[in-house]
């Protein structure tokens, strides 16, 4: 990130909420309520300065709590919208989200679920839905979401996982060319996946990875569930390294 990229991001959030702050400190007010968001809370890949500005009005809405004033930040998840950030969203973004275990709120949901954060008392609130198995299919849980999913201890043979070794049994009584075409089709299926196509017929295997609509977020994601399904450490550019 750039300064400038920096900038433009924190100025709204983080500007805008400490003037707010400065300006009605000494009035006498029932709620001073700050719309953050989970990126704050569990980080989020390309999203540093907008994470970073989010955590800060959490830490705000601390702030005030310490000083006898109201103050409550509400780390919302993803929105069902056409306008505002999900707006902007690709149709990719959007399954990558819901596979990240975040379904998105119906304004309904939102309703309800503002009303119950302020009534909570407590500075920072999440408001957000967890789709629990979805989070537990991940297997890498984020810490703090380990105390809400429970993954099983995962076998292993000889260091590496079941569906590693289940490969290398397969692709071992295999010709040259039978290898590729499985490997091929194991690319295309996981490519189809963090695409949300309908299946890896649809994925053109002589087609650039950007050219299928790849970026630095999805790029990573394929890395790291090609990497589950291999047991290979590939690089985080490896969609960039190999073209097709």
């Amino acid at each position: 990130l750039t300064g400038e990229r920096l900038a433009g991001v924190l100025r709204p959030k983080v500007d805008a909420a400490w003037h707010l702050h400065e300006a009605t400190k000494d009035l006498d007010l029932t709620a001073f309520v700050l719309f953050s968001s989970m990126s704050g809370i569990l980080g989020g890949p390309g999203q540093a300065n907008y994470a970073a500005g989010n955590t800060f009005l959490d830490a705000l809405a601390r702030h005030r709590r310490s000083l006898g004033l109201p103050g409550t930040s509400l780390a919302w998840g993803p929105w069902t919208q056409d306008a505002g950030m999900i707006g902007t969203l690709s149709d990719t973004d959007v399954h990558r989200i819901a596979r990240a275990g975040m379904p998105e709120l119906t304004p309904e949901q939102g309703a309800v679920l503002f009303d119950a954060a302020l009534d909570t008392g407590e500075p920072l609130v999440l408001p957000v839905r967890l789709d629990l198995p979805a989070l537990r299919e991940q297997g890498d849980i984020h810490p703090m979401l380990r105390g809400l999913v429970r993954v099983r201890a995962r076998r292993s043979v000889a260091g590496g996982s079941v569906a590693t070794a289940g490969l290398v049994q397969r692709l071992e009584g295999l010709g040259r060319d039978e290898r590729r075409e499985v490997l091929l089709d194991l690319v295309r299926g996981q490519i189809a996946v963090v695409l949300g196509h309908a299946g890896a017929q649809t994925v053109d295997p002589g087609r650039a990875f950007q050219d299928l609509g790849f970026d630095s977020l999805t790029a990573v994601e394929l890395r790291n569930r090609l990497g589950k399904a291999t047991g290979l450490r590939l690089p985080a550019t490896v969609v960039f390294d190999y073209p097709t």
